[in-house]
């Protein structure tokens, strides 16, 4: 696992990896490891294809290399670089400019204009691509619209609480910081929170569950198994044909309450698109851990207890949580 990664991706891609252990169900048997050198024999199945489950680094360059060298295809999940020239590996991942660009075009078809990223950390690659494909759809969208946890979340809402009245929406780099915002709002100043936008990203259980539900972006992971079984087949029945295949994943947009429940209307990825280049700079930052900040790590917590909850269960807390008395629990549950 990266060590920039907010601690859901890492569950993110547990989660991913055991749905793509299902497709031991198609007859496309999976191997877990650690090492390509622990298991030998990919070598010599004409059917072997190695799953990275995040993208190419120092780490697993080696893997790849291997892979090449032995005519073994390589499939990558989450991989934000650009093609590294020397590796020949297929690509998952979402299209971070699709998805700025159905951002930009929900927060102003419902009258936000300017927009706010709070919580960027300058080590994570997925919030650079974030708000970098932000900057190109949003003209008045600039660097210092742009709030970074460095020592922590505090600092962060110290750094965004003078600057709050400017904006009329906020996007997150995911759900967690998004719900430890509201929820500072909701005990700081409840009024902020009732006339603006506010975005997360991934679609985790918390986002459904917080009193004030957080409106998410994000793809499914049953997408994504279904990519990497496309990709598996073509690999394997047509290698005299390709080389590599990359799939982008196409993104839906979740209204809950932080956004009143508006829907994503008439969106069109070609009168949104890029309207400028380039890109944004910013250094590099200490070592940061989201999961052990106090302002969030009782949402972490949270949300991997509820990963493991039975459907039943979750059900259960659904409704308790809305109220529901407890003959009609039973009676919606069973």
């Amino acid at each position: 696992m990266e060590n920039s990664s907010s601690y859901f991706f890492e569950t993110r891609r547990k989660q991913e990896i055991a749905s793509i252990k299902s497709l031991n169900q198609k007859r496309i048997p999976t191997i877990v490891f650690e090492n390509i050198e622990d298991v030998p024999e990919i070598f010599t199945d004409s059917e072997a294809v190695l799953l990275v489950a995040h993208g190419l680094n120092e780490n697993n360059k080696h893997c790849v290399k291997i892979c090449n060298e032995n005519g073994i295809p390589v499939i990558m999940l989450h991989d934000k670089s650009k093609r590294h020239y020397k590796y020949i590996y297929s690509l998952i991942t979402d299209n971070d400019d699709i998805t700025a660009s159905m951002v930009y075009s929900y927060f102003k078809s419902n009258g936000k204009e300017k927009i706010a990223f709070f919580g960027f950390y300058a080590n994570s690659e997925s919030d650079t691509s974030k708000i970098d494909a932000f900057y190109k759809v949003d003209l008045n969208f600039s660097s210092d619209d742009v709030f970074h946890i460095k020592s922590g979340f505090d600092e962060c809402m110290k750094d965004f609480w003078e600057h709050r009245y400017e904006y009329d929406g906020v996007f997150f780099p995911n759900d967690f910081v998004a719900i430890a915002f509201l929820n500072y709002f909701k005990n700081n100043e409840p009024s902020y929170i009732e006339k603006r936008f506010f975005i997360g990203f991934s679609d985790t259980i918390m986002a459904k569950l917080f009193h004030i539900s957080v409106s998410s972006i994000t793809y499914t992971s049953e997408t994504v198994k279904s990519a990497v079984l496309q990709i598996y087949r073509c690999l394997i029945n047509k290698k005299n044909v390709f080389n590599c295949i990359s799939i982008d994943l196409k993104s839906s947009l979740i209204p809950r309450d932080s956004t009143q429940k508006r829907a994503l209307t008439n969106f069109d990825f070609f009168t949104t698109r890029i309207k400028r280049k380039g890109s944004m700079s910013f250094d590099d930052v200490e070592e940061y851990d989201h999961k052990t900040d106090p302002a969030l790590k009782d949402i972490f917590l949270l949300e991997n207890l509820l990963l493991n909850a039975k459907t039943v269960d979750l059900l259960i807390i659904y409704m308790f949580l809305k109220g529901y008395s407890n003959t009609m629990i039973p009676t919606n549950c069973f």
